[in-house]
């Protein structure tokens, strides 16, 4: 019983993970700048970026210099990899922990049935 409640917490919390991944995957949309977002213009504009736009990144206000300059298509392109990155890193977390978890609960049913076998280990020797 123990081993078999401590393997269920350990299978749930990649499912967790994974769902939580799965949820930062489908709830990114947009095109966020970690900088200063410029318009057309050359004027600074509040977020979201729109098409046209450029983003200076890391800007520092004291020098008005930036690391480097995005425009919006490089700024959407970066989330598109980062959104498919989540999606599949949530989908085989997640994935994961179900298995691990469906292979304990057979297991643990397995052994209920056998009980005259079952030592309490996570596989039992069923005749």
């Amino acid at each position: 019983m123990r081993y078999r409640v401590a393997f269920l917490i350990l299978f749930l919390i990649p499912l967790l993970w994974g769902a939580v991944s799965l949820l930062r995957a489908g709830s990114a949309y947009g095109a966020d700048c970690p900088g200063l977002v410029l318009g057309a213009d050359g004027e600074s504009h509040p977020e979201p970026m729109r098409r046209g736009d450029r983003c200076e990144l890391s800007y520092d206000t004291e020098t008005g210099h930036s690391i480097g300059t995005s425009t919006y298509r490089q700024v959407m392109f970066g989330q598109e990899l980062k959104r498919r990155s989540l999606y599949w890193q949530g989908t085989l977390v997640t994935l994961y922990g179900s298995a691990g978890m469906g292979i304990v609960v057979v297991a643990a049913r397995r052994c209920k049935l056998a009980a005259r076998d079952c030592d309490g280990s996570l596989l039992c020797t069923a005749r």
